[in-house]
């Protein structure tokens, strides 16, 4: 399967595409983009030159071969005539209509690449409010530690490091501050996030449940699916499965937060 790009201008703010290699070619024809357009790398996930990648300049700007003139024949000129009297004309801005899917033919690649776009839009902020809710549950039983700090009491530092989760919850509080103020360079430290609840947590409270716990299984489950949504989210573009990774780590947010605070607060407890 050939590998879809998209770009953006060396002045520009919003990106296009996806476009083929065929599309991208069809561009640089065109004069609509050039080697000092930037196009985006998953891999790397960051904005790279196009002149930069000698493999994908190539094949968007191939090199052009120095051609010689040869006088042809009259027979070789009739027989081109009539090639082209048959064939039909192919304007460069109906090439360019295929390519950015303006064409009934195409219309699906521009439908795909809208709900790509939207994907990504939304998918960002709704990381932020998860993270937000992670870090909200996992502060507020530790807010006297947190106000200790702040008023300088005696052993507030001391009760902070016997309860190192708060640097967990002040971590996902910065990372839900960043995610709203559309910060995805940090996508890889919110996936270790993710792997983190999903497996170290899940376990941990597992274990707490097969010790006699009985709120230990809800909390394993939580952490799961908080983690698992968590993780899928900065992955896919695909729309529907963005939503059901957003719904499944918005649930388990949500779960952790029950159990962790609202339980003991309804129902008594520490």
């Amino acid at each position: 399967m050939s590998e879809d790009y998209f770009i953006r201008g060396p002045e520009e703010e919003t990106a296009s595409g996806p476009y083929s290699i065929d599309a991208l070619l069809t561009l640089g024809e065109a004069g609509k983009i050039s080697p000092d357009h930037f196009y985006f790398d998953p891999i790397m996930e960051s904005w790279i030159l196009i002149r930069s990648n000698e493999a994908l300049l190539s094949q968007i700007f191939p090199e052009k071969k120095h051609l010689t003139l040869r006088k042809k024949t009259a027979e070789e000129i009739n027989s081109i005539n009539d090639e082209d009297a048959e064939t039909p004309s192919l304007r460069v801005e109906d090439m360019l209509a295929a390519a950015e899917g303006r064409t009934s033919e195409t219309r699906h690649i521009r439908s795909r690449r809208v709900w790509r776009e939207v994907t990504a839009s939304v998918s960002v902020p709704i990381l932020g409010v998860i993270l937000l809710i992670s870090a909200l549950s996992v502060l507020y039983p530790s807010w006297n530690i947190i106000t200790g700090i702040i008023d300088d009491d005696e052993g507030a530092w001391r009760q902070l490091f016997q309860r190192p989760v708060v640097f967990l919850g002040g971590l996902d509080l910065l990372m839900g501050v960043f995610l709203l103020l559309n910060a995805t360079e940090i996508f890889p430290l919110i996936r270790f996030r993710a792997m983190l609840g999903a497996g170290f947590f899940a376990v941990v409270y597992a274990a707490n449940w097969m010790n006699g716990d009985p709120q230990g299984i809800w909390m394993s489950l939580s952490s799961l699916s908080f983690g698992v949504g968590l993780y899928v989210c900065t992955l896919t573009l695909n729309f529907p499965l963005m939503v059901a990774s957003a719904t499944a780590g918005i649930a388990g947010a949500l779960g952790i937060a029950w159990y962790n605070n609202l339980v003991p607060l309804i129902f008594g407890g520490t």
